[in-house]
């Protein structure tokens, strides 16, 4: 057999084998929500379909004062409409920090997960924090906000 024949159909075998087998999971409005690739604060793995209804996840930083601000906005809107919206705190600070203390210092009750090696962050193609996601209950995207979501789109949130 021809050797160059044998490599040819070698590399193109390599090529089609990685476009199917590797799918690049990305965040789009109006598309499925990428899976999660993070752990709880006690490190076991979490999926996006451990929460049910519509979801507000959102990307948050210790470092970001406007994150802080807004997490706690969450939970006073949660608090005043329970059961509306589930709401998941992907902290993308890594190994870094101390992600228990800082839940623990400005007294967060919502989930908060940690995106230590951010490749959730990477899927939702996280520029900066705050950014945050509606994810509807069947797993649809429906908005993405980077910066802090203008109150009139909260209030419609938790308030359907």
């Amino acid at each position: 057999m021809n050797i160059k024949f044998l490599l040819k159909s070698l590399c193109l075998s390599a090529v089609i084998f990685s476009t199917v087998s590797c799918k690049e999971e990305k965040a789009i409005v109006g598309h499925i929500a990428p899976e999660l690739a993070a752990y709880d604060l006690q490190g076991k793995p979490v999926n996006l379909k451990d929460w049910q209804g519509t979801r507000l996840l959102t990307f948050w930083s210790e470092t970001c004062g406007h994150c802080m601000a807004e997490l706690k906005t969450f939970e006073q809107l949660n608090d005043a409409h329970p059961n509306q919206v589930q709401l998941i705190a992907i902290n993308v600070d890594g190994e870094k920090m101390d992600t228990n203390a800082v839940v623990a210092k400005h007294q967060l009750t919502q989930p908060v997960i940690k995106d230590q090696m951010n490749i959730t962050a990477e899927r939702y193609q996280l520029v900066g924090t705050p950014t945050s996601f509606i994810i509807d209950d069947k797993g649809y995207i429906q908005a993405k906000f980077e910066g802090k979501i203008p109150q009139q789109e909260l209030e419609k949130l938790f308030n359907q």
